[in-house]
């Protein structure tokens, strides 16, 4: 999912931030958030309905077709519309990702964001100070985590901050630039609510980012 070239550019650019904020940031690429089950289904819907419109549209424009055969024709055809469909969206990850909805979306990383906090325990650093970036590449999505030494100076909206700004580049479909520039905005969010280097203690998470396969 990232180059060599991008996570080093990335893994440099946490530990600028490290540096400055004294935070201990952590940044996950998820190919694949959630399963999303019903989307095929979805689709098939979808290309059901179209065939049915194609079918009526077709016997208003030309009703002398009509056979003792075409109402086993016209179910193919539905049928068939439906289950081209609902293959197309198995196999072509941009036409599923248009019967997801946003708000979908974003719940399926927020929760692979909780779990991956909690799997990489980065809840034991010696501050409580560490943020999660994670950002879906099929979802395009984000979800920001911090933890406990941000709960009283941090609020949510200036975590969504965070991940609109990490967001707008993974709608390009680049990881790399939607990461540095989602951890310039981390930055600048950090130092505006007094966090500086010393301010915090210990870097004992490592940098580099972490890639995430589909979910299972």
């Amino acid at each position: 999912m990232l180059s060599a070239d991008d996570a080093r550019a990335i893994e440099a650019r946490i530990r600028v931030v490290e540096q400055r904020t004294g935070a201990q940031v952590v940044v996950a690429v998820v190919n694949r958030a959630d399963r999303f089950h019903g989307l095929r289904w979805r689709a098939f819907a979808l290309g059901t309905a179209l065939g049915a419109v194609g079918a009526v549209a077709a016997d208003v424009l030309r009703p002398d077709w009509t056979t003792s055969h075409t109402s086993i024709l016209v179910t193919m055809v539905i049928v068939g519309c439906g289950l081209s469909s609902a293959l197309l969206a198995s196999y072509w990850p941009a036409f599923e990702r248009l019967l997801l909805q946003h708000s979908r979306a974003q719940e399926g990383v927020q929760r692979r964001a909780i779990a991956l906090f909690l799997e990489r325990e980065l809840f034991r650093t010696p501050g409580r100070n560490a943020v999660l970036l994670l950002a879906g590449r099929f979802e395009r999505a984000v979800a920001v985590l911090g933890d406990t030494a941000y709960r009283d100076r941090i609020d949510a909206a200036g975590w969504q901050r965070v991940a609109d700004a990490t967001t707008a580049g993974m709608r390009e479909a680049d990881a790399r630039a939607a990461i540095v520039a989602g951890l310039a905005a981390l930055e600048s969010l950090l130092t505006a609510n007094g966090f500086s280097a010393g301010v915090t203690r210990g870097h004992d998470l490592p940098d580099a980012p972490i890639e995430l396969g589909d979910a299972r």
